[in-house]
């Protein structure tokens, strides 16, 4: 699911890079952002060489499917106690609702489009969230198939010892449905505080901002998809994308004046004054 949504978003991603580049979209807008090729290039990048490394490492763990005897942690009582705190059993329809907050959170950042000023700068804030779904989506991957950690369900009852772990089977580091929930919720956040600084809306953006990854993360213990390490780990990662890519890109951290350049000698940073 990650690594087919990660490329889908990479195609759109540079899309969107070559129209903004020819348009000049971010040169005109009085939006709080800025954008240029150089430096979308190592974000987008990011993305690329994440998400091609979690292949690579999924490929391998697709060839060697071990039985859950052969796993170092072959029973739920070699856990730790704190992960064991969660279940090992789907409870009643988490995993479904778990499912709906997941798309709720990454449909959330389109709200900011209702917005005429935000919605004169689509390319750019589309730009920039695509940028985050698709980092968060490749670091995902890559922490699921680099740790192969076995999801709690393959220690419960209705697991058959006799099948092999298949890399769906070991990827519960980190929760993927949290790490995305939290960077779509961060990211609307943030850029909704960016444009109105002011704004009556911020304290309950913030707040679905925390509390819907961490209600996903819930849902995915209770579902037995994941351990509560796995939860946090994909709460912070996400989170982190989603409120560090916009502010990386505002223009008082690198401005109008300020030029990035990738050549065939190296990066680097020219400043105007």
């Amino acid at each position: 699911m990650y690594l087919t949504s990660l490329f889908r978003g990479i195609v759109l991603l540079i899309t969107l890079l070559l129209a903004s580049s020819a348009t000049g979209q971010e040169q005109l807008s009085d939006g709080p952002y800025h954008i240029s090729f150089g430096r979308e290039v190592i974000f987008g990048g990011t993305a690329v060489v994440s998400g091609g490394l979690a292949i690579i490492l999924q490929n391998n763990l697709d060839r060697n499917q071990p039985f859950l005897s052969e796993l170092n942690v072959a029973a739920y009582e070699q856990i730790n106690g704190f992960d064991r705190l969660g279940s090992i059993e789907s409870m009643g329809n988490a995993r479904k609702f778990s499912d709906y907050s997941l798309y709720t959170s990454v449909a959330l950042p389109a709200l900011l489009f209702t917005n005429e000023r935000m919605r004169g700068d689509f390319t750019t804030i589309g730009l920039l969230y695509l940028e985050s779904l698709t980092i968060t989506a490749g670091l995902t991957s890559l922490s699921k198939s680099a740790f192969a950690r076995p999801r709690p369900y393959v220690y419960g009852p209705e697991w058959n010892p006799e099948d092999p772990l298949k890399s769906g089977d070991r990827a519960a580091f980190v929760s993927g449905h949290t790490s995305l929930t939290a960077t779509g919720a961060f990211f609307f956040a943030r850029v909704l505080s960016d444009y109105y600084p002011d704004s009556k809306l911020k304290p309950y953006a913030w707040g679905l901002a925390v509390t819907l990854p961490a209600l996903t993360g819930y849902l995915r213990v209770k579902g037995g998809r994941h351990y509560p390490t796995d939860v946090i780990g994909g709460y912070l990662l996400g989170a982190a994308v989603g409120y560090f890519v916009p502010v990386l890109h505002r223009k008082e951290i690198l401005g109008r004046n300020a030029k990035f350049n990738i050549g065939p000698t190296g990066a680097c940073l020219s400043l105007k004054l």
